[in-house]
């Protein structure tokens, strides 16, 4: 409260908060606007108090009252003063949840509201106030952490573009590699049919100029016999007679086949290139998806066989994503199948820990899969089958398996795995499926499992 009553604080002629006070020779206090217009009606610089005559008409500002009128103003402003009574608020009251003077409690309208002091009521209201943060906090930590992984994200997505671009490169290199030794065969192949004909030909060429050599000898030398002297010439006759009715040797052939097989080696060449490009390339029927990889797995360069080892350099930057396998060391092939028939084989080896089935798009990937996942599991020399509703021991074959052959009839609403080399079945699920499912692969083993490839042929239609 303050020390000097409120209504020292106000002009005794506007009522008001004193405004640049002005202390006249008889004590007293205005605001200096307020006396100038009491002395401009009354043409007499009197006190409007005691009526006692200044001598001055600008009489001393106040700076003592001045200051107290201004912090007092400033309080009032602040609103830690009340308005209607200029008493410090110093209760709260509970019904209106506002601060209130002492004058305020006793007033009518809040006589018969509950009040306590304020300290008391401000340290309730903290409480109140940091209980409610702790959503708003939680919220700020989860986004903190969305924000994070975002940054996460985008450096996983750029060092997987980076790495995606050198194989992309690699697998290029090879194919230009095989074209380019393509080219070369066919061209090497031109260059000898070239010198295969162009020695033929030298050959014919070789033995048509002796026979016409010979000819044209044989026509000089009976020419000049028969230029001779009559005497000398019918001694000659019979010989030069003789030499005209030689045998003449065969009509020459037009050669055939001495121009290139052009149509050989441009006819379907495109083709035919492609038919040998089958030894380079290969097709698997399921592609693994490295997003959907758990972060000890390595994934082959072509995405069609894993292992269980030491982290790669790319998997420091993984982490937790929706579509990631979480606690399973599996991953999920890229493609899912919602209908039809599917199979493939994956190759197992010496593999001694192993997972293959399918799994639900719904299902969950973080902590451990309590559905949407069938699958044939070896584990510690024992084979057991795994849905959703149980467990089943699978007797194991006579011989040691080396491929599993997967096959999915979505319609017909069957999962069989079988040996691939015998074409055994091990275990059959049936269920009706409703969604998607996608190839799983687990394995906690450092020996690849490897699906293989499909036989590729080439037909003409």
């Amino acid at each position: 409260m303050w020390s000097v009553p409120t209504g020292e604080l106000s002009c005794p002629v506007c009522q008001d908060t004193f405004k640049d006070p002005v202390l006249l020779p008889c004590s007293h206090s205005f605001c200096s606007a307020c006396v100038q217009a009491w002395w401009g009606t009354k043409r007499v610089r009197e006190c409007p108090i005691c009526k006692t005559v200044s001598p001055t008409r600008r009489p001393p500002r106040n700076l003592v009252l001045k200051n107290l009128c201004e912090a007092f103003l400033l309080e009032v402003e602040s609103g830690l003063v009340c308005s209607l009574h200029f008493e410090r608020l110093k209760l709260y009251c509970l019904d209106d949840r506002t601060p209130i003077c002492v004058v305020c409690r006793d007033s009518h309208q809040h006589r018969h509201h509950a009040c306590t002091p304020v300290n008391e009521a401000a340290e309730l209201r903290r409480s109140e106030l940091l209980e409610g943060l702790k959503p708003l906090r939680e919220k700020v930590k989860l986004f903190t952490e969305m924000k994070v992984n975002l940054e996460k994200t985008v450096e996983e997505m750029k060092a997987q573009a980076r790495d995606t671009e050198e194989k992309i490169t690699e697998e290029f290199r090879v194919l230009h590699d095989f074209l380019l030794r393509e080219e070369r065969s066919r061209i090497a192949a031109l260059r000898r049919e070239e010198q295969s004909k162009a020695n033929m030909m030298k050959s014919r060429f070789d033995v048509w100029s002796l026979r016409i050599h010979l000819m044209e000898s044989t026509i000089k030398s009976i020419e000049e016999g028969m230029q001779a002297e009559d005497t000398s010439f019918l001694l000659k006759a019979d010989a030069l007679t003789r030499e005209v009715q030689r045998p003449l040797p065969d009509d020459p052939k037009q050669v055939t086949g001495a121009l290139m097989d052009v149509a050989k080696h441009l006819g379907n060449m495109s083709y035919n290139v492609w038919c040998n490009m089958k030894e380079k390339v290969s097709c698997t029927p399921v592609i693994l998806n490295p997003n959907t990889a758990h972060r000890e797995l390595q994934l082959s360069q072509g995405l069609t066989s894993l292992s269980c080892g030491p982290k790669l350099p790319l998997a420091a930057l993984m982490h937790s994503q929706p579509e990631r396998m979480n606690q399973h060391r599996s991953v999920l092939g890229s493609k899912g199948f919602s209908s039809g028939s599917h199979s493939w084989d994956v190759e197992i080896g010496g593999n001694q820990e192993w997972a293959l089935g399918v799994m639900a798009q719904e299902a969950q990937r973080k902590g451990d899969i309590p559905s949407g996942l069938w699958m044939l599991r070896f584990s510690h020399g024992k084979f057991t089958a795994f849905s959703p509703s149980r467990q089943t021991p699978v007797p194991s074959p006579k011989d040691e398996m080396q491929r599993v052959r997967v096959h999915l009839d979505w319609d017909n609403g069957k999962l069989a795995f079988s040996d691939a080399d015998t074409d055994t079945v091990m275990h059959t699920f049936r269920h009706t499926f409703t969604g998607m499912l996608f190839p799983y692969i687990n394995t906690w083993n450092n020996v690849p499992l490897k699906i293989l490839p499909l036989k590729l042929s080439v037909t003409v239609g």
